[in-house]
Order: C-alpha cells, then sequence, then structure tokens
C-alpha cells in the first residue's frame, strides 16, 4: 500500500513541478517578448526618423539640384537645334520624370526596410517553439 501512496504523490509531485515550470517559462517568454518588441520598436523609430530628417534634407538640395540639371539640359537642347520654347517645357519634364523614378525606388525599398515582419520578436517565437518541443517532451515521459 505503501507504493500505491507514493506512485500518487510522485505523479502529482511532477505535474506540479512541471505547472510550476510551466508558469516560470511562460513568465520569461512574457517579459523576453516585451524587451524584444519594445527594443525593435525603437529601433525602428529611430530608422524611420533617419529616414525622415535625411529625406527632408536630401530634397532641398535635390530641388536645387534638378533646377539646374532642367536649365542645363534646356541649354543643350536649344545647342541640339530644338525650338527655345519647347526645350524650356521639355527639359525640366525630362528629369522631373527621371527623379520621380528614382525617388518611387527609395521608397518602396525603405517601406520593405520597415515591414512588420521585421518587427516580429524573432527569438521569442523561437523559443517558444523550443519550450512547446520540451513541455511536449516533459510529458510524454512522465510516468
Amino acid at each position: 500500500m505503501n507504493s500505491d501512496t507514493t506512485q500518487p504523490n510522485s505523479l502529482v509531485g511532477l505535474l506540479q513541478a512541471l505547472r510550476d515550470e510551466t508558469t516560470t517559462l511562460l513568465r520569461q517568454e512574457v517579459a523576453l517578448a516585451k524587451a524584444e518588441v519594445s527594443e525593435n520598436i525603437t529601433r525602428a523609430g529611430k530608422n524611420a526618423a533617419s529616414v525622415a530628417i535625411g529625406g527632408f534634407i536630401a530634397y532641398a538640395g535635390l530641388i536645387v539640384l534638378l533646377i539646374g540639371l532642367g536649365q542645363l539640359l534646356g541649354i543643350g537642347l536649344n545647342r541640339a537645334g530644338l525650338d527655345p520654347e519647347i526645350s524650356q517645357w521639355l527639359a525640366p519634364a525630362i528629369v522631373g520624370i527621371i527623379a520621380a523614378i528614382i525617388g518611387w525606388g527609395m521608397v518602396a525599398k525603405a517601406k520593405r526596410a520597415l515591414s512588420p515582419r521585421k518587427l516580429a520578436p524573432r527569438e521569442t517565437i523561437e523559443s517558444l517553439k523550443d519550450n512547446n518541443q520540451w513541455a511536449q517532451a516533459k510529458l510524454q515521459h512522465s510516468p
């Protein structure tokens, strides 16, 4: 009879230990997830601010550069024999189209860098998968 009472007590003890370890593990995982998400959001915020500030400064410089390129292209079109009235509007239009294509490419690249997938707590997700496998192994090896 003593062995009968030992078995349930040891099984109960194992289940209580598993519960306690699982609770502790979940608390640690939640803390890890909070820290990782916070770190990722902070990094994304800093990167977004840098992109915005750099974008405004580059935008001002680009406007001046594009005006100069438009005037230079207009002079080149005049010397190539194009009517001055046509070269006056055609040169800035060509420069504007080229600038718009380059700008679109830069915006697309920045949007990909700020995608939600980059903000996911990858370490926490991997750790949760490992913990799930650990818990399943513990349950399978329980007497």
